[in-house]
């Protein structure tokens, strides 16, 4: 009787692995929530490639707070729909805020559209690839459910992100494994009047400190050195864990526990957090940079408008009055604090005299940098509705008077670095010019280093000799 038993290598069925290409399109949260991603799909055999021509799965991550968002989804899904005419079997799944917003509709319009997800259910993805490609239909999942306690922890070192503007292409530097995202909590309550997130990423829900703690464990054990904890507002954040009959006793909020309980792991050199809103950023908060060496000299504090009107119309909540105490809160502990900022120009109603209080608010406060904006109006929110809405030319007007203010603050900050010693974190090596390396200060300065051996992930004395607007250059002590 012959032997009908195989050899192992003839019995093995060689299959290549499936490739996954993901492309991210606006905040800290979408380049973490990419990186989830990666993750969840590893699980199921798929290899990270920069390339899209290599890719068996494509998914863009998008980004809903700017106008025009969908026009550049749907531009980016049509040069896409000619790759998967000449690969069949690829698949294209779409992700992110447009997802939550507009995927029904671009189901629809877009038959080479293969999956829809939205950020509050991107652990369903893994399972609607699945099943679209054992029932050949499209699937989607959309809505806000509560965060799972066992997603995996994305490790950096075999994810290669792509952002939008880099479709397809390497960037400069590899990629960073030294400083890393970590997302908290998702959804925003507090409806601000120009604001999309509560509709698109849903209500307030925080993820159990624990399994943060234990993620960020698993960031260190890979190599970071700094974390930056993520939200659409940090402060609120495991308001919605406790317990009706509980309330906050003294000093410590969840918030504050959970920041203390993270930069005690061993291994992590800083802690960072974003976004604060300011109504809810307190005396209590602004001390932990006192008590906690690990969170640096720097905070991003979103202000938006320096008029009361037009803060009262934004529903934000906080005074100009109100915000300068917030400041000098944290300047009391630290006079060098480098403080950033949102700022948005030409919302509706917005007068001659709202955008000179901006102005005064700018040069008063003396922000490290800002992120200004023209107001865009966005589909649902309240502000799309409001009359007196601001010429196009009046917004590019007053964006670039305010950016030409900025930008000499910030100048003079970083002339002002010249000669200082800072004690940098080197995060990586640029890719192209030799033995050229960045990092940032205690105050999120980057900082150009140049150094004859790898310095990647090491706490940098260094001596500041050069400033420009866009970085400081040191040279080694």
């Amino acid at each position: 009787m012959p032997n009908s038993t195989l050899s192992d290598n003839e019995n093995k069925q060689t299959h290549p692995p499936k490739k996954i290409h993901v492309e991210t399109w606006g905040c800290q949260m979408n380049s973490a929530d990419s990186e989830r991603i990666y993750a969840l799909m590893a699980q199921k055999g798929y290899q990270p490639t920069l390339a899209t021509e290599d890719a068996d799965l494509i998914v863009l991550n998008t980004c809903n707070i700017r106008e025009k968002a969908r026009h550049k989804v749907v531009s980016r899904l049509g040069l896409l729909r000619d790759m998967k005419s000449l690969k069949p079997g690829l698949k294209i799944a779409l992700a992110g805020c447009v997802a939550q917003a507009e995927g029904k509709s671009l189901l629809k319009e877009l038959p080479y559209l293969d999956v829809v997800v939205g950020p509050g259910t991107i652990d369903d993805l893994p399972k609607l690839i699945t099943e679209h490609g054992e029932k050949s239909n499209v699937n989607f999942s959309l809505g806000f459910q509560k965060m799972r306690r066992d997603l995996p922890t994305p490790n950096v070192k075999e994810i290669r992100t792509v952002s939008s503007e880099e479709v397809a292409t390497a960037s400069l530097a590899d990629k960073n494994e030294v400083s890393r995202y970590l997302n908290i909590n998702q959804g925003c309550n507090n409806f601000c009047t120009f604001c999309v997130v509560p509709f698109t990423r849903g209500p307030e829900i925080s993820r159990h400190p624990d399994d943060i703690a234990a993620d960020a464990e698993a960031l260190i054990r890979q190599g970071a050195k700094e974390i930056t904890l993520l939200g659409q507002n940090v402060n609120s954040y495991g308001l919605d864990l406790m317990r009706p009959e509980e309330t906050i006793e003294g000093e410590h909020t969840p918030f504050i526990d959970l920041l203390l309980k993270i930069a005690a792991l061993d291994g992590l050199e800083r802690l960072r957090f974003t976004t604060s809103n300011p109504h809810d950023f307190t005396y209590p908060l602004a001390q932990v940079f006192k008590l906690e060496p690990k969170l640096g000299r720097y905070i991003h504090l979103p202000v938006q408008s320096g008029s009361d009107s037009m803060l009262e119309a934004m529903h934000r909540k906080t005074t100009v009055e109100e915000y300068f105490q917030r400041l000098s809160w944290l300047r009391e502990i630290h006079p060098d604090m480098a403080i950033s900022s949102d700022l948005i120009v030409g919302f509706p109603g917005e007068s001659d005299q709202d955008f000179d209080d901006t102005l005064s608010l700018l040069k008063k406060a003396r922000f490290s940098f800002v992120f200004a904006f023209k107001y865009s109006p966005r589909k649902g929110t309240a502000a799309s509705r409001f009359k007196q809405q601001i010429d196009e030319s009046i917004k590019t007007q007053r964006l670039a008077e305010l950016n030409k203010i900025q930008d000499q603050i910030t100048l003079e900050h970083n002339l002002g670095e010249i000669g200082e010693e800072r004690e940098v974190l080197v995060l990586y090596k640029h890719k192209k010019e030799e033995n050229t390396y960045y990092g940032r200060t205690l105050h999120n300065r980057l900082v150009k280093i140049h150094a004859e051996k790898n310095i990647v992930g090491r706490l940098m004395p260094v001596c500041i000799r050069e400033a420009s607007k866009i970085a400081l250059v040191g040279t080694l002590l």
